[in-house]
């Protein structure tokens, strides 16, 4: 009757420690499958915000482009709306000195005295690009007269009127030298990605 008991006592025993270990390994499942889902969300996460820093990247190589391309003395002869404004923001620079090196905003009233560019400015119709619903993507554009392009290793003219271009020569024959400065935004909710990059390039003398 002893020995029954006992034995009674020590399967309550075991199926005690059964259900504890039981109980362990399913805390233990359940914390490493919240850990697991925070690093998926976490992952999710970055992955998105690595996908909408390369769409700002690839929007602001958009305003290099368009800024190229009506800069150009040829395309400019057909520009239109905000890529006249461009054209019309070149004409001003070169027609006075004092405003070399500084950017100046695309979207001045005045080209004469045309105003700083700021970073971060509203975004125009014309410089925004398609995209999803709830995605608002563009640019914002500013321009800078750099003066003249130094050229070497290259002499104009004969006697004592030749000259470099790199010393200073005359301003009708060395290339114009200009900053096109793009700054992108990508707006998706409350949060807004931005990205800039400028270029140098230079544009033959009218």
């Amino acid at each position: 009757m002893h020995r029954l008991r006992q034995n009674d006592l020590n399967h309550s025993q075991a199926g005690g420690i059964t259900i504890i270990v039981a109980l362990m390994l399913l805390v233990l499942l359940t914390v490493a499958a919240l850990a697991m889902s925070r690093n998926s969300l976490r992952e999710i996460v970055t992955s998105g915000f690595s996908r909408q820093g390369a769409m700002a990247r690839n929007v602001a190589d958009s305003g290099i482009n368009w800024s190229i391309h009506w800069i150009d003395l040829e395309n400019g002869k057909l520009a239109s709306g905000t890529a006249l404004q461009l054209v019309r923001l070149k004409a001003g620079l070169l027609a006075n000195d004092t405003l070399s090196g500084r950017a100046k905003d695309i979207n001045s009233t005045d080209f004469t005295a045309p105003v700083d560019y700021l970073q971060g400015g509203t975004l125009q119709g014309e410089l925004q690009l398609a995209g999803a619903a709830g995605l608002t993507q563009g640019f914002t554009l500013g321009l800078t007269r750099m003066g003249k392009l130094p050229i070497t290793m290259m002499s104009q003219g004969a006697g004592s009127g030749a000259f470099t271009p790199a010393s200073g020569g005359p301003l009708k024959q060395a290339p114009d030298l200009w900053a096109i400065r793009s700054d992108a935004q990508v707006i998706q909710g409350p949060t807004t990605f931005i990205h800039a990059k400028e270029v140098w390039i230079s544009t033959p003398v009218l």
